[in-house]
């Protein structure tokens, strides 16, 4: 792994820390500890559901490329309905991407502006699958056994063993989140655990930064429970 300091005057530019996992993993949970410790966070699917829902531009867009078909009848997004259309069909998830991905890096732009810290947290659950890692200047990686994932999602009581599978099979393995990864944080264990896990990536990225890719660098640091 190859880090250069920081140096004691931050960045003109924070660097962008990309923080992903599988459905279940914990990745929102990492994200609001990254949160508490002080380093500002954006959540891109939040991002995405809020420019479907209230943009008017998105929404354009959305109707002109899969038709009224996705509209509520006061004309608001039938996000359930752009769901169904699209994650069905590979060409048509394809497109639903090409409109929102640009849209959603529009705003990740200017939020970045107005940000002053060293680093920031970019959330996303398919930050890998997108191509968005390359806009990382390191990428953590949430990890859990397949289970305890499904667990999690079942008690979360908004989606059953269905939905769990068909948004499993539209994102990449837990392989591939490794081959990429520069961190893996191992969420098998305790809220207490994984608090300790995610204070020391935060205290090495406060202490280090341009981290090039663990494949190209040599292994990603890997932070699980002893014992």
């Amino acid at each position: 792994m190859v880090f250069r300091a920081f140096g004691h005057q931050p960045p003109l530019k924070p660097h962008l820390i990309g923080l992903t996992g599988g459905i279940g993993s914990g990745k929102s949970t990492v994200a609001t500890m990254f949160s508490e410790f002080g380093v500002p966070v954006l959540d891109l699917d939040q991002v995405g559901h809020r420019l479907a829902t209230t943009n008017d531009e998105c929404l354009g867009y959305l109707v002109t490329a899969f038709g009224k078909k996705i509209l509520q009848a006061e004309g608001s997004l039938d996000r359930k309905a752009l769901a169904k259309h699209c994650f069905s069909d590979a060409d048509e998830t394809d497109r639903l991407n090409a409109i929102m991905h640009p849209l959603i890096w529009r705003q990740e732009e200017q939020w970045l502006s107005q940000q002053q810290s060293d680093y920031v947290i970019i959330e996303a659950s398919v930050l890998l699958e997108s191509g968005g890692a390359k806009r990382m200047n390191a990428v953590i990686v949430i990890l859990a056994d397949e289970p305890i994932r499904f667990q999690r999602v079942l008690a979360r009581g908004r989606q059953n063993e269905l939905d769990f599978r068909s948004i499993l099979a539209r994102q990449c393995d837990d392989s591939m989140r490794m081959q990429m990864a520069d961190y893996m944080i191992e969420n098998n264990g305790s809220l207490q655990q994984l608090r300790k896990h995610v204070l020391a990536v935060h205290r090495a990225l406060l202490q280090s930064h341009g981290v090039e890719s663990g494949k190209a660098c040599g292994d990603p640091v890997q932070f699980v429970p002893k014992g």
